[in-house]
């Protein structure tokens, strides 16, 4: 009598792809580093928790919930990032960047394993002084760049590394909170009021950006540098009772924003990615559906008023983020504007986020969908072979993958563990600002 082995779920497969990665990385001293130049601007890609080691050591710290010896990984990655924050002269301070970013990557170790306490007094300081000073630049100046308030650079990230060091009652916090609340009130621009949560750039400066965002600048949508970010922050601030006069009206204007420039296809309700000048004054119609993805659109704009909704008591706002996940369970893949498998515009985010709306009124479809996202991923890096990888940013060589957290493999591999595992994970999507 024969028997046959029943083949491996997918989840299984994600923890095999999760090992497989993981084990590419454990030797920091193996991994090469991208070509970025030598200027002290592009240390931070290779040291930052977007793109560098202190993302890495994420995931190593991590691993180490279930074996300790991963602490000396996750040790070593924090150690090459604290090493080049030092020969910085004027490194970022945003959650994702090198200041902020090395302490979330120390706080996590902490909490895997304890340890780092002087450092991350000397890191809570930084990060507080550099809120105050970006607090004190947007009250003085009305309109800016988003990166001013934004989950990477802005005020939405340093304010979450707060609240999670402790330090919600600080007067750094509470200045905080209180620049965010007062960026909801109006500003002139080019003949019309916006709030002053527009952004004066645009999105970007791709060659094929809509040259009406580059000359009137846009109000950004998305949670990681739009007004999602901010919306998470006010309300996680509010459920870890730092609140400041204001802060309930400020998430209802941001809430109000994101329902007046929400649109629908035949799928179903929408946010797009940006909102032009024109657009913002006559609520233009026949916008498209942008990417799906945590930076932009729907999930992670759905998972911003989910935690509106949850600290706000606000039934209503939990039934539009649910109602905005419903269509991506009816929306083919390949319209989704998802090319990548990372954290930040790709596969992974997606597969992390749907995780939120597992247990809502679209349970069983979504359970599906992570189930099929997840499979894409797992058949993409079978049919590649093992990725080459190279730390940092841009640069990289010719069929090589980053290996960060944001955009590379150790975010990759973080998703797929939380999804096959999700009762053996350290929170560190709290850099995500989805908690």
């Amino acid at each position: 009598m024969t028997t046959t082995t029943a083949p491996p779920t997918y989840r299984e497969q994600a923890l095999a792809l999760a090992e497989e990665l993981a084990g590419q990385l454990r030797d920091p001293a193996s991994l090469p580093q991208a070509d970025h130049g030598t200027g002290p601007d592009e240390r931070w890609k290779v040291s930052s928790l977007a793109s560098g080691h202190a993302g890495i050591a994420l995931l190593f710290s991590e691993r180490s919930l279930r074996d300790p010896a991963e602490r000396l990984t996750a040790h070593r990655y924090a150690s090459l990032a604290a090493a080049s924050l030092e020969t910085q002269p004027a490194p970022h301070h945003g959650l994702l960047y090198e200041v902020a970013g090395l302490g979330f990557a120390l706080h996590l170790a902490s909490q895997a394993g304890g340890g780092y306490g002087r450092a991350l007094a000397a890191l809570d300081a930084r990060a507080g002084a550099a809120a105050s000073a970006l607090s004190r630049l947007v009250d003085t100046v009305p309109l800016g760049p988003m990166a001013r308030y934004d989950v990477l650079d802005g005020l939405a990230g340093l304010g979450r590394y707060l609240l999670l060091r402790g330090l919600g009652g600080s007067a750094d916090m509470e200045q905080l909170l209180t620049s965010l609340v007062g960026m909801t009130g109006p500003a002139d621009h080019h003949g019309q009021r916006v709030p002053r949560y527009w952004s004066v750039t645009p999105p970007n400066w791709h060659p094929a950006t809509d040259p009406a965002l580059v000359d009137h600048g846009h109000l950004n949508l998305g949670l990681a540098h739009g007004i999602a970010g901010p919306l998470a922050l006010l309300a996680i601030a509010h459920r870890h009772g730092a609140v400041v006069d204001g802060q309930r009206e400020a998430v209802e204007s941001l809430v109000a924003l994101l329902d007046r420039f929400q649109d629908t296809d035949e799928y179903g309700p929408f946010w797009p990615p940006t909102v032009s000048l024109s657009a913002f004054g006559n609520a233009e119609p026949g916008r498209a559906r942008g990417r799906t993805a945590w930076c932009y659109g729907a999930p992670g704009i759905s998972r911003a008023l989910q935690i509106a909704g949850q600290a706000m008591g606000r039934a209503d706002w939990l039934e539009q983020a649910h109602a905005s996940i419903a269509p991506l369970t009816r929306l083919p893949l390949e319209s989704f504007g998802t090319e990548h498998w990372s954290l930040c515009h790709g596969w992974s985010g997606v597969l992390h986020l749907l995780g939120y709306f597992t247990d809502g009124p679209h349970a069983a479809p979504v359970r599906g969908l992570r189930d099929t996202i997840a499979g894409r991923i797992i058949e993409e890096f079978e049919a590649d072979g093992p990725p080459r990888l190279q730390l940092g940013y841009d640069g990289l060589a010719g069929g090589s993958h980053p290996a960060g957290f944001l955009e590379g493999t150790a975010g990759l591999a973080l998703a797929l563990n939380h999804y096959a595992r999700p009762e053996e994970s350290l929170p560190w999507d709290i850099a995500l600002l989805l908690n």
